[in-house]
């Protein structure tokens, strides 16, 4: 049986620049071993500076191919098969089966969200349009292609692994079909509270089998309902990355000397900032009606797409979604929310600043601080005026003083035409405030009992041959 961090190579396999095309090199090498595509690489490796996409460098590409062709299991066992979802409402996600007849096992490697997913990764927060009305179309035919590779019957063992997305089909696969042994996902984000309810009985009679491998501080596998055991790593303290890098699947790579390459387990489990983080999103969305759910998944999925590489970035993106984004009433509930949570829980603004700090980038904590500076200026009385705003009949002074205001309390510049956008917001997040109510301990994920556990030792694991 591969173990987690061979798995972990597979996975990388599956992020090769150029996969995602319907000629992917792995596609070549179908019915060959995986030495033979490592051969390939091997003999023409990446220029060590190429920027390949991924967070990657072709240094560290060169550094994982000749690692996992130095593994002899890694290397004798068969690419059986490479599939991109080109099903109805399949985005071209990549899979690949991995078959070792030696051990009897056979290792199913689905790849992290492609370029036409995201929308699905969306839909899986709420209710959905599938027939069991709670599963998305791509889980869906990730389930049916696993099907149709029949591999019950023909090896004793079957792994289902995968990073990100893929780490929630292969969780989805599980749960749904006895056939598998064990899964081993990478940062997969959970289910919808919609879904546990629903498949309640055989994720507590299958869970036992599904273990999470989770960066601490990663922002994917916080998102909704996990199940199975969890385990948490470290990743390494380089000083580079940010918000995307530590979500990327080689951020649980250490780097030694020579090719030494090994794993750090977490000796405390999720950071703190994190479980902060996840119990406010499950609040948040448990707040909202079905039909908002989808918009609100929406938009915290543009905010982890845009990366907000720097702080200057994230703060005019965050602004832009405020006034411009499609769903700006969404947004407007959000910040809302989020200042009326901190009345509750106040420990989530120090860990929305320290999730900040760690990774250079300035999120929405900054956008509410300055409605809530607006809300306490010596003229927010006007705000409450709210049909003069929407008329034009604020006087002068009012938005004259607000562009100072912005300027001088927090170095925003705007123009006169998004100053009364952002008056309209603001009185929109004042009222919404009004209206929400938080649950106590209603941001918790749904636990189920029977094999949910979680593992934090401090150790190393080698993924050396």
């Amino acid at each position: 049986m591969l173990s987690v961090g061979e798995l972990l190579l597979l996975n990388q396999l599956l992020y090769c620049p150029g996969e995602e095309g319907e000629k992917g090199v792995m596609g070549t090498c179908k019915g060959k071993s995986a030495g033979d595509l490592l051969g390939q690489w091997l003999r023409d490796p990446f220029p060590d500076g190429a920027e390949l996409g991924i967070c990657m460098k072709g240094r560290e590409w060169n550094h994982i191919i000749r690692l996992t062709a130095e593994n002899p299991v890694l290397s004798r066992i068969e690419i059986r098969d490479v599939h991109w979802d080109r099903a109805d409402g399949g985005g071209g996600g990549m899979s690949a089966v991995f078959t070792d007849r030696r051990s009897g096992e056979a290792v199913v490697v689905f790849r992290g969200t492609a370029a036409g997913e995201w929308r699905d990764d969306f839909l899986g927060g709420a209710a959905t349009g599938e027939s069991d009305g709670v599963s998305t179309t791509q889980q869906g035919n990730a389930l049916e292609w696993y099907r149709s590779l029949e591999l019950p019957g023909h090896f004793s063992q079957i792994t289902v692994t995968g990073h990100s997305k893929g780490g929630n089909k292969a969780k989805y696969i599980a749960l749904l079909e006895d056939s598998v042994s064990r899964c081993v996902s990478f940062d997969g984000q959970g289910f919808s509270d919609e879904f546990v309810e629903k498949y309640q009985d055989r994720i507590r009679r299958r869970q036992q089998v599904i273990e999470n491998h989770n960066m601490e501080y990663d922002y994917v596998n916080i998102l909704l309902n996990d199940v199975g055991k969890r385990i948490y790593y470290r990743r390494i303290p380089d000083g580079q990355g940010g918000f995307w890098e530590s979500h990327c699947v080689n951020a649980f790579f250490w780097f030694g000397e020579g090719d030494a390459c090994f794993l750090v387990r977490s000796g405390k489990g999720e950071a703190k900032e994190m479980q902060e983080l996840n119990r406010f999103l499950n609040s948040c969305l448990r707040s909202l009606p079905e039909e908002k759910k989808i918009a609100a998944m929406e938009l915290f999925g543009a905010m982890a797409e845009a990366g907000l590489g720097d702080g200057k970035k994230g703060e005019d993106y965050m602004l832009s979604l405020l006034l411009h984004g499609e769903n700006p009433d969404v947004m407007a509930y959000l910040m809302a929310y989020l200042l009326k949570y901190q009345q509750v829980e106040p420990g989530l603004a120090d860990s929305i600043q320290g999730i900040g700090e760690r990774f250079g980038i300035l999120p929405m904590q900054k956008i509410a601080k300055i409605i809530e500076g607006i809300c306490g200026w010596k003229y927010s009385g006007i705000l409450m005026q709210g049909a003069g705003i929407l008329a034009g009949a604020v006087p002068e002074v009012f938005w004259d003083g607000l562009q100072v205001f912005l300027e001088e309390g927090y170095g925003i510049r705007i123009s006169g035409r998004d100053l009364q956008k952002m008056a309209e917001r603001v009185l929109q997040v004042m009222k919404l405030q009004g209206q929400i109510r938080i649950l106590p301990g209603g941001g918790e994920d749904w636990k189920l009992p029977a094999g949910q556990g979680e593992e934090t030792r401090q150790e190393g694991e080698g993924l050396n041959a």
